[in-house]
């Protein structure tokens, strides 16, 4: 999926007239300003952290909000993994090398694509609701997947300059609630899925089964299962 998405990438550039190539080389040296000098931290600081009641956690829940942080980290990791790729194969090495060789970067390239277009598909859901009830549950959720999802990349949105320690803690505290108002439609919510009683009746699933069973070995003695495989006896008392 990087692959494709950093061609895709590559032939958009290549199609760019001159002002669009100007533009576009601009805004690159600005991420890289911003990035290495912290001005955005210290801008959204500014607005955000130390102005009394500018701070607004409902700000948070905002759909646009949220898309522009997935599209911009999926559009600056894109453009970041594709100056790396060029700048090794400007550089005379072997292009698989240099392939190989940001294999974490690209990955994250993929892994951005897939969040904006789970949450772009999910809003998408959303719209097309008819039921009120059904429709606030989905938005719910929906927060809690936007919100879970930038609080996993928390530390790169920070590095980058997106979000400041106080919005980052901020979002802690809403996805903690956002679980809590969820909680209750929790059976709902597994119904949905539609998984067969049969399979939930399987006896890893029922009180007393293997799972309890071996859970309970496990915090009475940690190394009872290992002696277990082991065929190991257990150790006696001293004395």
């Amino acid at each position: 999926m990087a692959k494709s998405l950093l061609t895709g990438y590559r032939d958009h550039f290549g199609e760019l007239d001159t002002i669009g190539t100007v533009g576009f080389v601009a805004e690159q040296v600005w991420e890289t300003v911003a990035e290495r000098s912290a001005i955005r931290e210290l801008v959204q600081r500014l607005s955000d952290d130390l102005v009394p009641g500018r701070e607004r956690e409902e700000d948070l829940t905002d759909r646009e909000y949220q898309l522009g942080m997935f599209r911009w980290r999926e559009e600056h990791l894109m453009s970041t993994a594709a100056r790396r790729l060029r700048s090794g194969i400007e550089d005379g090495l072997d292009p698989f090398v240099v392939f190989n060789a940001a294999q974490d970067h690209v990955l994250e390239v993929a892994r951005a694509h897939v969040d904006r277009e789970i949450l772009e598909a999910f809003v998408a859901g959303i719209e097309r609701c008819d039921d009120p009830d059904h429709k606030l549950l989905l938005a719910r959720l929906c927060d809690l997947y936007a919100l879970s999802t930038i609080e996993d990349n928390r530390g790169w949105y920070q590095e980058h300059g997106r979000i400041s320690s106080t919005r980052s803690k901020a979002i802690i505290r809403a996805v903690n609630e956002l679980c809590g108002s969820i909680r209750p439609y929790a059976f709902d919510l597994v119904d949905a899925f539609g998984i067969p009683d049969e399979v939930l009746a399987a006896p890893i699933g029922r009180p007393g089964g293997e799972a309890s069973r071996t859970s309970a070995m496990t915090i009475e003695d940690p190394s009872a299962d290992v002696r277990e495989l082991l065929d190991e006896p257990a150790p006696q008392p001293a004395g």
